[in-house]
């Protein structure tokens, strides 16, 4: 278990380490534009495509780290089921043993029951 929560301590700190530079990259493009409005003179918007390729490339990264976390947690879960199937599994075979063997018993002490004569009376 303690591999699969530093996985998901890693997966987590990247995610945030993505959305902080993905803040930090707005905030300083946020800044070039104002200081250009107090400069007095008209703003040089940034290039749209470039924008929209660093909005998509920025989801993408997103997208890839939840895809590692998703893995992460179904193969955190199958490994659960299988451990408990198992389990399961020798548990069925242990009752299954001891009745069985209480069958037997019973059946046995039932023919001895029969064979012992009884006596009406005494």
């Amino acid at each position: 278990m303690t591999a699969s929560t530093e996985q998901f301590v890693d997966i987590a700190k990247r995610s945030q380490d993505l959305v902080t530079e993905s803040v930090r990259s707005w905030t300083d493009a946020m800044q070039g534009v104002t200081r250009q409005f107090a400069g007095g003179t008209r703003p040089q918007l940034p290039d749209t495509g470039a924008a929209v390729d660093r909005v998509f490339d920025f989801y993408e990264q997103v997208l890839g780290q939840q895809r590692e976390f998703a893995k992460t947690v179904v193969g955190a879960g199958s490994s659960v089921v299988d451990q408990f199937t198992e389990q399961a599994t020798r548990a069925a075979e242990s009752v299954t043993e001891h009745a069985a063997q209480d069958t037997e018993k019973v059946s046995e002490s039932a023919q001895k029951a029969a064979r012992t004569p009884r006596t009406a009376g005494k």
